[in-house]
């Protein structure tokens, strides 16, 4: 299980990645921050995230599973195709987040 702390791999803006190897970690990490916090504000989104994991070098079909852990506050997905799964920290309040100020202040 992946525990990411997406403030670790963001560079000083908080806008992009840290390093350019990050830069397709990061893009799919924004991916489901986007896509759940959109959720939750009733906001339309397109589809679930594709899972991005390469089994035996060939691309996982699965769509992530996502939610919010309302212990933890942490974005957690699922892939039931491959079994990838991961929870994100420190999204609250990038420019990736799509909650308002006062469904923040409640994640907690």
């Amino acid at each position: 299980m992946w525990y990411i702390n997406i403030q670790d791999w963001l560079d000083e803006t908080r806008t992009g990645p840290a390093t350019p190897r990050l830069k397709s970690k990061v893009k799919k990490i924004t991916e489901i921050i986007t896509y759940l916090t959109s959720e939750l504000m009733d906001i339309p989104v397109d589809s679930l995230p594709k899972c991005w994991r390469r089994p035996k070098r060939k691309p996982c079909t699965g769509l992530l599973d996502i939610f919010l852990d309302p212990e933890t506050g942490q974005i957690v997905w699922f892939c039931e195709v491959c079994g990838d799964e991961g929870a994100i920290s420190g999204w609250e309040g990038l420019i990736w987040d799509m909650t308002d100020d006062d469904m923040n202040e409640n994640i907690h």
